[in-house]
């Protein structure tokens, strides 16, 4: 059965004119042909103009990236989960977004992700200190260095002496994780082996040296008069 498709933009209502090709919008909840959501060229550059990056801030939590958008006309979207995609170099949002700004985007969490790439710790060096605190000497893979940096256990919570960025404290508590681990394990494998468990022998008077098996029944059988020295059954 042949059926018509009516050419209206999804966005403005307005009729469009069949070029080489049409835009649509995705939507999965779409049952029938005729409920494809096209949209118009003059939408479409529209939309296009509205998606000019001005900023873009990515935070990492718990294995989750966010990234906050800040457009050239001033509108932010907050805090928006995305996906890096290194084949393609762009990012991926739950935000329909151009091509153009995908790929914009993904230079910003190039530059995010080679910073997060320097901040983290590449050396860290403990030394017990008086009272029951520690010192570390740390090292990160961009170079920056914090010698001597006192710190101590209170009520649960590592604090510093010193006031230090939030990512060294992230990486000296995990490091500090780290060591307190590998401490007690070496203090487990210094521990002497316990001896296994060994079955007392019989003393060799008590052994059985009669000719029978069994208690007196010259015919065999099994008991505590076998010759087993470890005492039979």
């Amino acid at each position: 059965m042949i059926r018509t498709l009516p050419l209206t933009c999804s966005r403005c209502g307005k009729t469009i004119s069949a070029q080489d090709h049409l835009y649509y919008q995705d939507d999965f909840t779409v049952q029938s042909f005729q409920d494809i959501k096209l949209i118009c060229d003059d939408c479409i550059r529209a939309w296009k103009e509205k998606w000019q990056i001005a900023s873009a801030d990515f935070h990492e939590k718990n294995y989750v990236l966010t990234v906050t958008i800040t457009l050239k006309n001033g509108t932010v979207y907050e805090n928006m989960d995305c996906t890096p995609m290194e084949d393609t170099e762009s990012v991926v949002t739950g935000e329909d977004i151009p091509r153009e700004a995908q790929h914009e985007l993904y230079k910003y969490y190039v530059a995010f992700a080679q910073k997060r790439e320097a901040q983290q710790i590449k050396d860290c060096f403990f030394t017990n200190r008086e009272g029951g605190k520690m010192s570390a000497d740390i090292t990160t893979v961009g170079g920056e260095q914090y010698d001597n940096l006192v710190f101590y256990v209170e009520d649960g919570y590592l604090k510093t002496e010193q006031d230090v960025p939030d990512y060294v404290m992230d990486g000296l508590v995990t490091a500090y994780k780290s060591y307190l681990a590998q401490e007690e394990m070496l203090s487990t494998a210094s521990q002497p082996v316990p001896r296994m468990p060994q079955r007392k022998p019989m003393p060799e008077s008590q052994w059985n040296t009669g000719e029978s098996f069994g208690s007196g029944n010259a015919t065999g059988g099994f008991g505590r008069q076998n010759r087993n020295p470890f005492g039979g059954f």
